[in-house]
């Protein structure tokens, strides 16, 4: 019989008695019958050794009055050969249960744990089938070690995505994006941060939105929407390799040029967009530095800028510099308006030094306003003729003509017989606006940023001009509805409609006090207009769909009068009694802040209008 349960036999319980009571033969018969029971159990040899032991001591200590006395030595050396047996069977059987099972134990632990180390080393290196087959010696060493679950899953999750990654190279590698695209998708959401997933996927995301780009103004071109395609190859040259800039280059190139020439077509002569125009024909040099197709265009607009910005401050000598070289190169440039610009230029400053007493002068500005082709120059050759007459002696300058080309152009609409005057339009950008600056109350134009003020000659014509721009502000961008002001029977308010074409109206407010002045945004939905509602005269705005109406100012007493859109829609002019209770001229953004005075002295300044 084989166990520990030879302890709980009566064999053993008797001989522990017997041991107990001193009864050593007892205890040795017990024993002896216990041992045949369980001829294997060391520990029961060694309790008969034991009881012999204390057999034999006794038969010492019985024979001890018969024999000759035993030395002290001999007692001690008994008795510590007797302790040295103890310990020997002590430690033999400590060394056998205890020791033993466990360097069993610890060269299974470490034999383990290398396993694991070297398993951890082979995922660290990628080496993912090497890893599963440590992990499965493992197993069969420990099923249920604790880094044996974690460990396997770990291995097969890398392995799988090792496998997905893989997959989605061979894909990019045969131009299969979408395919590459939906692994390496796959990939992110179950490892965010493996390898370079990331960079992939953003490299196709470029690629996909580079060919839509692409696209986008292949269809563009057809129609002339070369808005559209320099959009798209601007962002396709941000975003796109050396090769897809370099492939695109010719043909922004030639959108930036198609572009430029719609714009200086369209301009009429309007510093925007021949500003537009420059920048855009700068941008087609910087593709082609030198290129005569953008640097010619780009120097007539350059000089028609220069002679109108000249014209504009009064500088009429400067003007005529800038202005006859461009004549002289292109005699019909923009419809005519650069030489009815030259003309006016002559005209106002012959009229300059007539009034300077310089006769001579006069009539050779008026004689080369007369020799300019494709506007009427009736009024300056007739002045020539009249000082030709008045001069004494006959004046002997003979006049060079600035070109010998001969274009036959019907004059621009706002060209005039009458020296020295040019239409309000022709300061598309600016302001124009009452003021007393130079004692009675006329027509003054300056720049939005308050410099460069100048007054307008004949101011009858002005103020026509001036009315027709107001009549304007008041049509929608397509011209074909108009908001206006009324009061309906039955009430005193006056209030803010629309008129459309069909003839119908819409009421856009139903406020107490009164509104006025409504002006059309050139975006299309807001409408400026004044209102007393809150007890003084404030600006306000509100939806052409008679929503979202909102307040832009708010005084104590003071008002604020004749809102007038900016041309890109995004500021207001209009005049303030807000300082000093005297009229001012003040720019704002359409949501009320950056209110600024341009104005800004001490004269009475009020009706602006932003020339649009």
């Amino acid at each position: 019989m084989i166990g520990d349960n030879w302890r709980e036999t009566a064999e053993y319980a008797e001989a522990m008695d017997y041991l107990q009571r001193g009864k050593w033969s007892e205890a040795l018969a017990a024993l002896a019958a216990l041992h045949a029971a369980y001829p294997h159990e060391s520990a029961i040899e060694s309790l008969i050794a034991e009881t012999q032991l204390r057999i034999e001591a006794g038969k010492h200590q019985i024979s001890r009055r018969r024999l000759p006395r035993v030395s002290r030595g001999a007692l001690l050396l008994t008795l510590l050969v007797f302790v040295l047996f103890l310990l020997g069977w002590f430690a033999v059987n400590l060394y056998r249960d205890v020791i033993t099972p466990s360097l069993a134990q610890a060269r299974a632990e470490n034999q383990q744990a290398a396993l694991v180390a070297q398993a951890e080393q082979a995922f660290a290196a990628g080496d993912y089938a090497r890893t599963l087959s440590l992990y499965a010696q493992l197993s069969e060493l420990n099923p249920d070690h604790r880094a044996l679950a974690d460990g396997i899953a770990r291995a097969r999750q890398a392995q799988a995505l090792e496998t997905a990654y893989q997959q989605a190279r061979d894909h990019l590698a045969a131009g299969r994006i979408n395919e590459a695209q939906a692994i390496l998708i796959g990939i992110q959401r179950s490892a965010p941060a493996y390898r370079d997933v990331a960079v992939l996927l953003s490299q196709i995301e470029r690629q996909q939105r580079v060919g839509a780009l692409l696209r986008q103004a292949a269809e563009a071109k057809p129609g002339g929407d070369w808005e559209e395609v320099i959009l798209r190859l601007e962002e396709v040259r941000s975003l796109g390799t050396r090769a897809e800039r370099d492939q695109v280059g010719a043909d922004l190139f030639q959108a930036y040029l198609e572009l430029a020439g719609q714009l200086v077509s369209r301009s009429q002569g309007g510093a925007g967009e021949l500003n537009r125009a420059v920048e855009l024909y700068g941008k087609a040099l910087a593709l082609r530095p030198g290129a005569p197709q953008a640097s010619t265009p780009r120097n007539w607009a350059r000089q028609y800028l220069a002679g109108h910005s000249a014209f504009t401050a009064g500088r009429w000598d400067l003007a005529i510099a800038q202005l006859e070289p461009l004549y002289a190169d292109q005699p019909a440039y923009l419809n005519g308006q650069a030489a009815q610009l030259l003309y006016n230029a002559y005209v106002r400053s012959a009229d300059v030094l007539l009034q300077e007493g310089e006769s001579t002068r006069a009539w050779e500005r008026y004689t080369r306003a007369g020799q300019i082709q494709g506007v009427d120059a009736s009024t300056a050759r007739a002045m020539a003729a009249r000082l030709a007459t008045l001069m004494t002696p006959t004046p002997t300058f003979t006049p060079t003509p600035t070109t010998t080309v001969a274009p036959t152009l019907t004059p621009v609409p706002t060209a005039t017989a009458t020296p020295g005057y040019a239409s309000l339009t022709w300061y598309r950008g600016k302001i124009v606006f009452w003021s007393n600056r130079g004692g009675n109350r006329e027509l003054w134009v300056m720049d939005p940023d308050g410099r460069n003020a100048f007054h307008i000659w004949q101011q009858d014509k002005a103020q026509r001009d001036y009315e027709k721009l107001r009549e304007a502000e008041a049509r929608s961008p397509d011209g074909l509805s108009r908001v206006f002001v009324t009061t309906q029977p039955g009430s005193d308010k006056p209030q803010i409609f629309v008129a459309y074409p069909s003839g119908q109206t819409f009421r856009l407010t139903d406020w107490g006090g009164t509104q006025y002045d409504p002006v059309w945004s050139p975006k299309g939905y807001w409408i400026a207009f004044v209102s007393n509602e809150a007890g003084n005269d404030e600006l306000y705005l509100i939806g052409a769909d008679g929503d979202h109406a909102k307040r832009l100012t708010k005084n104590e007493w003071e008002w604020d009068k004749h809102p007038s859109w900016s041309p890109e829609g995004t500021r207001l002019a209009f005049w303030s009694n807000r300082v000093k209770g005297r009229g001012q001229i003040w720019i704002m953004n359409d949501d009320g802040t950056g209110v600024i005075n341009i104005s800004n002295n001490e004269f009475e300044e009020t009706g602006p209008i932003w020339i649009k």
